[in-house]
């Protein structure tokens, strides 16, 4: 299995390094490759519905386009998306086929359905795989030996009436490769595609510990490695016992057929138990990764932006394995991809989709980032280092002049194209009286809150309290250790000086009586990975759960505030 795991991996290697050249040339002239993109989309498409009504048949230059489309949302596809779901129309929005239906993780009862083609998938599997383990290679220059990984990255799908599978695009491209997943992959399919309820956290390490030369981890965020990584330490001996005896435990809910299937693949295996049982006890205070895989090369995840602070606890475990922040996505499309090890940056990638960019002004005296008041968006050719923009897609998959709602900050260039890093969600902004304040500046706060009181950050949330007079924040916090509830006073003081030096505007707001003081609450251990489970088991994809960094639903509301810290 380690020859063929090799090989496989070889393979990919070698075809990411083909989609590494076309990256660079694509990339000397993105500008242009990037227009081009846009002008063949819309004259591919001129004759379908969304076509007819902004009469793509005349347009033929980006201003003509910007002139004739305006800007989307979901909504604007919503009942189309509908038709070719329930009625199979197609012909709608693309000329091409729809293979696929990335649900969004917004709402159990009816998420959004977003419709993905054959080319929107080619290009996750290109660089999400081939580029990416080709990257990583060439990096790491000999460490990484191709053995197999522990692949977290959960592939659940429905069937839709129109026939086509539904749930998380991470997962897609690896579908069409299930077959031999295991020969890269320690977990077994039944693990990797899941039809029941599972304990998959105590799964995945079942099958993972006895591989001594296991190679790598791989998900789609960090929170998955990171809460897999705290629940091996809480139940490591459980586990090495299971091995030591080739068992699965008992207190573990499975279906017995599941069970009997699983334990049919496995033997005892005293020997790495021992190996495995002297390494956990030495604890934890030590790097565990290389002391249980010695052959350990890299973590590959999306761990930038809201995930830093699982980011920050994985350091602990993994010592100097260095990670691959994988890339900048959404389900609507690839956007950018990360060209090194260990930088938290990401290069837009030219013919993935059309990028317009609406800029985004600071006022440095309110602290406030609100959108400028221009006619036009602009191209990745106008954008200017240091400066935040509103991301706008169009898509190789029907959406045009598209909102996601994410702002991104240029911090350099590759060649012609822009490098950024995702800053915030606008639909995550937090405004009580008009002071906008973002999730950096949440971020930021909370850090410092950390490094001011002495305390390490397992996760944190943002409320806005608005059923008191004057409305005031409210800060969540999850430590590694508890804090002393009698400091709470001095507490709320310290985030609430973070929170104003993070955006001015709230503390002269505080000052004046317009917002109310600020408050912070301790939740109890394991709240956000209980979180996290229980949207698991309502049926949400682990490749979709972000962390909740603001209550805007009752269901957070109701779920965080029953679980703080009682004195």
């Amino acid at each position: 299995m380690k020859l063929l795991s090799k090989l496989i991996f070889t393979i990919n290697v070698h075809k990411g390094r083909k989609i590494a050249k076309r990256f660079e040339a694509v990339t000397k002239e993105a500008a242009a490759v990037n227009q081009n993109l846009l002008l063949d989309l819309i004259q591919r498409n001129a004759e379908t519905e969304y076509g007819q009504k902004y009469d793509f048949a005349n347009i033929h230059s980006l201003s003509d386009y910007q002139a004739k489309v305006p800007f989307s949302t979901y909504d604007d596809y919503a009942a189309m998306v509908d038709r070719t779901v329930k009625d199979n129309e197609s012909g709608l929005m693309t000329v091409d086929s729809v293979v696929h239906y990335a649900l969004t993780s917004g709402s159990v009862d009816n998420p959004k359905k977003i419709p993905v083609t054959e080319a929107t998938i080619q290009h996750y599997r290109e660089y999400m795989s081939q580029y990416s383990f080709a990257l990583i290679d060439q990096k790491l220059a000999g460490k990484w030996k191709k053995g197999r990984g522990l692949n977290l990255v959960e592939i659940k799908f429905e069937t839709l009436p129109n026939g086509c599978y539904a749930g998380s695009i991470s997962g897609r491209g690896a579908y069409s490769i299930k077959n031999i997943l295991h020969l890269m992959f320690t977990s077994p399919q039944e693990i990797t595609f899941p039809k029941e309820t599972m304990d998959a956290k105590y799964l995945h390490l079942r099958f993972a510990l006895p591989e001594r030369e296991l190679s790598f981890i791989i998900s789609a965020f960090m929170t998955s490695i990171s809460d897999l990584m705290k629940y091996l330490e809480m139940n490591w001996e459980m586990l090495v016992e299971d091995i030591e005896r080739g068992t699965i435990n008992p207190e573990i809910k499975i279906s017995p057929e599941l069970r009997q299937a699983l334990e049919e693949r496995l033997r005892p295996d005293p020997a790495r138990a021992a190996e495995l049982k002297a390494a956990f006890q030495q604890g934890f205070a030590e790097p565990i990764i290389p002391r249980i895989w010695p052959e350990f090369a890299f973590v590959f995840a999306i761990g930038s932006g809201s995930f830093s602070v699982y980011t920050d606890k994985m350091r602990s475990y993994l010592g100097s394995i260095p990670i691959y922040f994988s890339a900048y996505a959404a389900s609507e499309s690839l956007m950018a991809i990360c060209d090194d090890i260990e930088k938290q940056e990401f290069v837009l990638i030219p013919d993935s989709a059309f990028f317009e960019f609406i800029p985004l002004e600071t006022d440095a005296e309110a602290g406030e980032a609100v959108a400028a008041n221009l006619p036009k968006t602009l191209t990745m050719e106008q954008l200017e280092v240091g400066k935040d923009y509103e991301i706008v897609l169009t898509n190789r998959s029907g959406f045009y002049r598209y909102r996601i709602k994410d702002v991104v900050r240029v911090l350099g260039w590759h060649n012609q194209a822009p490098k950024i890093k995702f800053v915030y969600r606008l639909n995550q902004m937090v405004s009580i009286a008009g002071e906008k304040t973002t999730e950096e500046s949440v971020a930021w706060a909370v850090t410092e809150f950390a490094k001011a009181v002495g305390c390490q950050l397992v996760d944190y949330s943002v409320y806005a309290d608005t059923t008191v007079s004057p409305g005031r924040y409210v800060v969540f916090v999850e430590t590694e250790k508890p804090l002393s509830l009698c400091r709470l006073e001095e507490y709320r003081q310290v985030i609430e000086a973070k929170l104003s030096t993070a955006n001015p505007s709230i503390g002269s707001k505080i000052a004046s009586g317009v917002l109310g003081l600020t408050d912070i609450k301790f939740v109890q251990a394991e709240t956000y990975a209980l979180y996290r489970d229980m949207m698991m088991m309502r049926g949400i994809s682990g490749n979709q759960i972000k962390p909740v960094r603001v209550f805007d639903t009752p269901v957070k509301e109701k779920f965080f505030f029953a679980l703080i810290e009682k004195e």
